[in-house]
């Protein structure tokens, strides 16, 4: 798990991935020319975890993978104002690595035999629908929200099966409901049902049910609230505060408030929990600066099982601060080298974690530090190659230590 998504808004935080679908237009019978797209994608992907318990078995994989995503612009229909158009996806990814027959989150394992999958393949497709300023989608679902976030951190992206109406309602308010009926995590291949897992038991969704509003009543305000009932499982709310101050040109500081809420939706298990966010990010220049404090309230924030990231956190790292009533404080600084060397972005990122226990009742503390080096080949002859390198140490005062490197190489090409 390995997100900066609330903290730096960065393309390159990406891996370099551009997002995209495969489909076929010609399906439909077409009164006016549109536009569609194609995007392949290349990504190599060298991730390593190295445990200092050497009774712990190492983790980690080098794959490559080839993509190719279709997105058709939107082609008029017999009912006016109504249009229609078809997306899809193809992914693919082959092991290059021998198998360490331990399961490292980014390819299928078998735990039966314990044995890594040599190749996986995912696919989907999108039949959408747009009238005025509202949008139906019906298929493959790629919903970057609280619970349904799109998982870029490992090999192969991913994503969700189910129907989502998005409307712009004015120029300041938006909203979207859905239906997350299965999902297809990074290193499964085919759609699965959204299930949870509490004390060694499994549980099992008819699927997620979601409402998101954003509003903006001025330029540098931003609100959004989420609603998501997990079948069966529990239920989630989340209210973001963003706030933009503009000193000049050179000069900004971004203010969020992240507040989340878990309760149970089941006579199972029980869940209670709550987590505050908070997150200033100066930015001078080139120069950015980030402070946050996270607190989770009650137990342990709950995650859909199949290693779905909750991008929207102030603190969502490696290890996840989110234990129960953790607390924990991140600073972070980033440069951008464009006025020395165009297309390098350095990033550092240290967080501590404090307050939490371990089962045996022991008051434990944690740390993790991020480097994230990005690059993006400024040659014309190497238009679309991008290259990124993560380090990460990580230490727990009661638990396993671990030092992770992920090294990933990759080319995108439209047309």
């Amino acid at each position: 798990m390995f997100y900066l998504k609330s903290a730096f808004n960065l393309n390159a935080y990406k891996n370099g991935i551009v997002f995209g679908v495969i489909g076929v237009s010609t399906l439909f019978s077409l009164s006016c020319y549109a536009e569609d797209n194609w995007t392949f994608n290349l990504k190599n992907a060298l991730i390593d975890r190295n445990y200092d318990n050497s009774a712990v078995k190492d983790t980690g994989s080098w794959s490559q993978s080839a993509s190719l995503f279709y997105k058709s612009d939107y082609y008029s229909t017999p009912i006016e104002n109504l249009d229609i158009g078809v997306d899809g996806t193809v992914q693919y990814a082959v092991r290059l690595s021998h198998d360490k027959g331990v399961a490292d989150t980014v390819l299928p394992f078998d735990n039966e035999e314990k044995k890594q999958a040599s190749d996986f393949l995912k696919y989907g497709g999108t039949l959408k629908l747009k009238y005025d300023q509202t949008e139906l989608r019906v298929g493959e679902l790629w919903p970057d929200l609280p619970v349904t976030a799109v998982d870029r951190s490992r090999q192969l992206l991913a994503s969700y099966q189910g129907v989502s109406l998005n409307s712009k309602l004015t120029d300041q308010l938006s909203g979207e409901i859905g239906v997350i009926t299965k999902v297809s995590p990074r290193n499964q291949e085919g759609f699965h049902k959204l299930s949870f897992t509490k004390n060694g038991r499994t549980y099992y969704s008819d699927g997620l049910n979601y409402i998101d509003v954003r509003y903006q009543p001025i330029n540098n305000l931003k609100l959004e609230y989420y609603y998501g009932n997990l079948d069966n499982l529990y239920n989630k709310h989340y209210l973001g505060v963003d706030y933009l101050s503009k000193f000049s040109s050179d000069l900004s500081l971004t203010s969020k408030v992240k507040y989340f809420k878990a309760s149970e939706d089941n006579k199972n298990y029980d869940i209670d929990s709550q987590n505050i966010g908070l997150l200033e990010i100066l930015k001078y220049k080139n120069h950015t600066f980030g402070l946050g404090y996270q607190q989770i309230i009650g137990d342990t924030y709950p995650l859909p099982d199949g290693f779905l990231p909750e991008t929207y956190f102030i603190n969502w790292n490696a290890t996840g601060f989110f234990k129960e009533n953790e607390k924990s404080v991140h600073f972070m600084y980033g440069y951008d080298f464009k006025d020395y060397v165009p297309g390098l972005n350095v990033m550092l990122k240290h967080v501590y974690g404090y307050d939490f226990k371990t089962v045996l009742g022991q008051r434990n503390k944690e740390q993790e530090t991020n480097l994230i080096v990005n690059y993006a080949f400024q040659n014309p002859a190497l238009k679309g190659v991008a290259f990124q390198w993560l380090y990460i140490p990580y230490k727990v005062r009661y638990g396993n230590d671990f030092n992770e490197n992920r090294v990933f190489l990759s080319y995108s090409k439209k047309f």
